[in-house]
């Protein structure tokens, strides 16, 4: 982001502002008291706009370079910021809190002290007289003396070492143990061989057969237990054949299908003024023209439908003139319109469309005529007049309004 190179000086960066950088003019208002709007002389109460010394687009949005005519009044204030283009009105407002900032000072030659100099210029705003202002630096005092050096420590004297002693002899790390004795317990002799009935006996040859019968047992255990493996392995192969041959298939062609159904990626909108530039470059007629205004202020977006409208009306199109006026009508307003009413302007357009005797423009601008508005009195005579030419066309509307107005 810039930065300002003198005191007293800012960049208001505002995002997402879709208008042209030329001509942009700022109404900075506050809260605090009666005079709530910023212009060249201060504070005031009327509402005021102010030419920034540099408008500078960038990626985004625009940056608004301003000087000490703003800045030191502003500093430490949360004002509200308005942004108005030439030939559209409003385009934008936000909130702005200003932080505490060091200001310009103000030129004096008859105020000007030893040590001052001259900080840098301010043009002003919209072309005005060139300011000067100061930045006032005190003298210099002369430096406090230095601190006396601290005193050096003391030498270190070392204390005398201890006497000798000889150290203690240390444990021995194993106590020799008594051997135990091989023959703790007088041994007796074994017994004689006995081969009676109590006693040993030589192997008998009938003893094999219960061995024989346990070898045929575990033999057998062991081939059920292959046979059951052999079973779980033919069936494990059938059962993957099965799904890589029948179920594999079906779970594809349901993921294709949800694949199918999925919701595509949300597409990413032009800007009106490029949406408005588009259409624009392909001439259309009048009637295609008037019928795009239309459709662009269905779907929200004014700023498109208002450039539109006013193609449609310098076309010499009576339609487009009248859609075009509803814009600035504060009467029959069109709903969300971005540009501030002007009656004086309605009433120009709805003129020329009413003198080719379109009902729209006659009633619309008899309506005008008889409520008025700010810097365009109510006539009632006009609004009768163009009141009763509607009604003549079989404008129903303007039959009511005629009646209520009790025109003779």
């Amino acid at each position: 982001m810039p930065k300002p190179d003198l005191p007293g000086h800012a960049v208001l960066r505002v995002h997402e502002l879709d208008a042209a950088p030329d001509g942009l003019t700022i109404c900075i208002e506050r809260r605090q008291g009666p005079e709530k709007y910023l212009s060249d002389g201060g504070w005031q109460r009327s509402e005021s706009w102010l030419a920034p010394e540099r408008v500078q687009p960038f990626g985004g949005g625009i940056d608004f370079h301003v000087g000490p005519v703003v800045c030191d009044m502003v500093a430490g204030l949360t004002v509200r910021l308005s942004v108005r283009e030439p030939g559209v009105g409003n385009v934008g407002a936000t909130v702005v809190a200003w932080p505490s900032m060091q200001t310009s000072g103000a030129y004096d030659p008859n105020r000007m002290v030893a040590g001052d100099a001259p900080a840098g210029t301010d043009r002003g705003f919209g072309g005005g007289t060139g300011q000067t202002t100061v930045l006032r630096t005190p003298g210099l005092a002369e430096p406090p003396p230095p601190p006396p050096p601290p005193e050096p420590p003391p030498p270190w004297v070392a204390d005398p070492p201890p006497p000798f002693q000889p150290a203690p002899e240390p444990p021995p790390l194993f106590q020799p143990a008594e051997p135990p004795p091989l023959f703790p317990f007088p041994q007796e002799p074994p017994p004689p061989f006995d081969p009676g009935p109590g006693g040993l006996r030589p192997p008998d040859p009938m003893d094999r057969i219960g061995r024989d019968e346990k070898k045929k047992k575990s033999s057998a255990g062991l081939w059920i237990g292959l046979a059951v493996i052999l079973v779980l392995l033919v069936g494990g192969v059938g059962a993957g054949a099965y799904w890589w041959f029948f179920m594999r298939t079906t779970q594809i062609a349901e993921g294709d299908k949800g694949d199918k159904n999925k919701a595509k990626p949300p597409t990413i909108e032009k800007p009106e003024r490029v949406l408005a530039a588009e259409f624009l470059e392909t001439k259309p007629a009048a009637e295609a023209m008037v019928e795009k205004c239309r459709a662009l202020r269905q779907d929200g977006k004014q700023i498109a439908a208002f450039l539109v409208c006013r193609a449609a009306a310098d076309s010499g199109d009576p339609v487009g003139a009248a859609e075009y006026a509803g814009f600035f009508d504060p009467v029959n307003r069109a709903p969300n319109s971005p540009i501030d009413s002007d009656a004086v302007q309605a009433a120009q357009w709805y003129e020329k469309a009413a003198k080719v005797e379109l009902p729209l423009a006659m009633r619309r601008l008899g309506q005008l005529y008889a409520k008025g508005a700010d810097n365009f009195p109510a006539d009632k005579a006009k609004a009768c007049d163009w009141l009763k030419k509607a009604s003549d066309k079989g404008d129903a509307e303007a039959k009511k309004s005629f009646a209520d107005l009790q025109c003779t």
